[in-house]
């Protein structure tokens, strides 16, 4: 796959393999060719199976030595977290970030599981405190989310940070798909893409963006979030980012 820009940075993401039900081998080489980055949005295992990651790791690596950074779905219980970390040498982000030096340019992920705005029926009976730990957690990851000192800024969840990337699912389950609540987050620190996975039969992107409040208001700015779930994709999202004082976000197809 040809690049647009040779100076850009070219990004990867999926989220949503499930031990590999979801990973189509078809295409696969292909979709990983010359990437500088490949970003896992959770969910890569089912039941926090190990082994299931690994194989899915293992179809990665046999066409591509791309590095890798992964967070945990709602698929790698956090009990088991660390031992993902002990077995694979991959980069996993836990309400953290991470500088990856792409050439000249400095690219910073910030990783989460991420939020809900209301937490599923299992949470809320067997996670002592999970409203709190949701809400401090968006305040966690609007700190980290800090443009200074890197030139391109990405948040990676495996819930959306939007409802709106979560159209085509039932609406009434939005709120323990994702959080609306995030949108505040993306419009202050404004990265330069937001990526997300879960929504198997949501919407691949949507704009966030502040609304007009007069005919003279030009909106404020906006964040591309893209839904990179590979049952809805059919394979790996692929973005070219170009590097400048607007960065531009390109989706290679």
């Amino acid at each position: 796959m040809e690049r647009y820009d040779s100076d850009a940075v070219l990004i990867g993401a999926m989220g949503d393999a499930h031990g590999g039900r979801f990973l189509r081998l078809e295409g696969l080489q292909r979709q990983l060719e010359g990437l500088d980055l490949l970003l896992l949005a959770g969910d890569i295992t089912d039941s926090s199976n190990i082994d299931a990651f690994g194989t899915v790791l293992k179809a990665i690596r046999k066409r591509s030595s791309v590095p890798i950074v992964a967070i945990f779905g709602n698929d790698e219980y956090e009990q088991d977290r660390d031992s993902f970390r002990e077995t694979y040498d991959i980069t996993f982000l836990d309400d953290e970030r991470a500088d990856i030096n792409i050439g000249e340019h400095t690219v910073r992920i910030v990783g989460t599981t991420g939020m809900l705005d209301r937490p599923t029926w299992w949470q809320r009976n067997n996670v002592p405190g999970i409203y709190e730990k949701y809400r401090k957690r968006v305040e966690v990851v609007a700190d980290l989310l800090d443009r200074e000192g890197c030139d391109v800024l990405i948040l990676l969840s495996h819930y959306a940070t939007t409802y709106l990337t979560l159209h085509g699912e039932r609406e009434r389950a939005f709120p323990e798909m994702g959080s609306r609540a995030m949108e505040a987050v993306l419009l202050e620190k404004r990265p330069d893409i937001s990526i997300h996975a879960h929504a198997h039969n949501g919407s691949k992107y949507a704009v966030v963006s502040r609304k007009r409040r007069s005919p003279d208001d030009e909106g404020g700015p906006a964040v591309l979030v893209w839904n990179v779930s590979l049952p809805l994709n059919k394979g790996v999202t692929r973005f070219e980012i170009s590097v400048g004082e607007v960065n531009d976000v390109r989706v290679l197809h």
